[in-house]
């Protein structure tokens, strides 16, 4: 069974170089071009130069296609300066218990969590779990870090500063 397959395979083999050998090569130009006896005569430098050059509009279009970007606050580090804090929320859960769960989890890491109770309008109750409020970026981004150390993918909310 061996000798069978091993002889297919080379006559596949032999049957595919004679094919690749009755191909016509392309780099090769055409007989009766490279016999034409008629001398070709080059049409004058200048006639190509003017076909070559192209019209751009590029200076034209320019100055149409101007876009003027919106007015943006401007970032002030300095937690004075803002009039919210960052809260981060890290789960939202159906039952208490749950929602108690997840808060003494992020209590061992250190951070300060607490549990909102959200009543919606069909009726549902939902418990929030809270990290925060945060007066700083910085303060946000290094527990949204010991979060995501815990595999909690964290929700940043902005919140208007208490008066």
């Amino acid at each position: 069974m061996k000798w069978i397959l091993s002889l297919a395979a080379v006559g596949g083999f032999i049957g595919f170089i004679v094919y690749l050998n009755s191909l016509p090569t392309t780099g090769q130009p055409p007989k009766a071009a490279a016999q034409d006896p008629k001398p070709v005569q080059k049409a004058p430098e200048t006639a190509t130069r003017e076909e070559k050059k192209q019209n751009f509009r590029f200076y034209e279009m320019l100055p149409e296609s101007e876009v003027v970007p919106p007015k943006v606050e401007e970032y002030s580090p300095s937690p004075n300066k803002q009039n919210f804090d960052y809260l981060v929320q890290s789960g939202s859960f159906r039952s208490r218990e749950d929602a108690e769960r997840q808060r003494a989890q992020i209590a061992f890491q250190g951070l300060r969590a607490s549990v909102q109770r959200i009543d919606l309008d069909n009726g549902s109750v939902w418990y929030r779990v809270n990290v925060g409020p945060f007066t700083s970026r910085s303060q946000m981004n290094s527990a949204i870090d010991k979060l995501v150390s815990l595999n909690i993918q964290p929700l940043i909310r902005k919140i208007p500063k208490e008066s």
